[in-house]
């Protein structure tokens, strides 16, 4: 565990009270974890761990909200450190958080897409025909409003053929939810998005989790893996 993969946790619990805001179900921050009382949007946790030495109140917390959502939720082990097993959950699957210092990205980018933020009502409804077909139920319109997000897409035309999402910290821009044509990124519609998302994020490093070959992609474009984390479902 390293003070990147806190700072990737932190920020990725930021990006899920976003996406859930946008849903009327925002969370609340504690020193241990970040939680939401409500259900979640598809793919999206109810608790988000922040700190590799809290487990007694993050398990507390969890157990609690077991009892008060009986049809099952999510929970974001951050740091790889819990056994939920006894609260009645089971492993869904790990990943590695990400992260990459400020750097302009060596690979060169498609140079056939038109990077830009989504900005219009009418291009976010584009972007999420992009993203895929659960995406609707997912990003609310809303969160178009909010200031922690900012949406990027590659056009081709009046379609986006790839995206991502990005969302800015206090010390940090997420990067997530990058994809392509075929429901996936190629490395070089990744490495388009990256540069869009580098020239945005600025000062700030660009942090975030993957898994297989989207981690692999990511670390040769200058990414590093600063430590796993488990997502646990019920």
């Amino acid at each position: 565990m390293t003070d990147a993969a806190r700072l990737a946790a932190r920020n990725n619990a930021d990006w899920c009270d976003a996406v859930c805001h946008a849903h009327g179900a925002a969370g609340r921050f504690s020193p241990a974890l970040w939680i939401s009382g409500r259900p979640a949007p598809p793919f999206y946790p109810n608790v988000v761990t922040l700190e590799p030495g809290a487990a007694a109140a993050q398990i507390e917390a969890i157990g609690a909200l077991r009892s008060a959502l009986p049809k099952g939720f999510a929970v974001k082990d951050s740091f790889a450190a819990l056994d939920l097993v006894p609260l009645g959950f089971a492993p869904l699957f790990e990943a590695t958080w990400i992260h990459r210092p400020p750097e302009p990205v060596a690979e060169r980018p498609d140079p056939a897409l038109d990077w830009r933020i989504v900005a219009t009502a009418t291009e976010f409804a584009r972007w999420r025909d992009g993203w895929g077909e659960e995406a609707e139920r997912i990003f609310a319109p809303s969160l178009m409003r909010d200031p922690r997000v900012t949406l990027i897409g590659g056009w081709r035309g009046d379609t986006v053929i790839a995206g991502a999402a990005l969302n800015r910290s206090e010390a940090a821009v997420g990067w997530s939810n990058v994809f392509g044509p075929g429901g996936g990124a190629q490395v070089g519609h990744r490495a388009s998005a990256l540069t869009c998302a580098v020239r945005i994020a600025g000062p700030l490093p660009l942090v975030g989790y993957e898994s297989g070959e989207a981690l692999e992609q990511s670390v040769s474009l200058g990414f590093r893996a600063v430590g796993p984390l488990t997502i646990w479902g019920c």
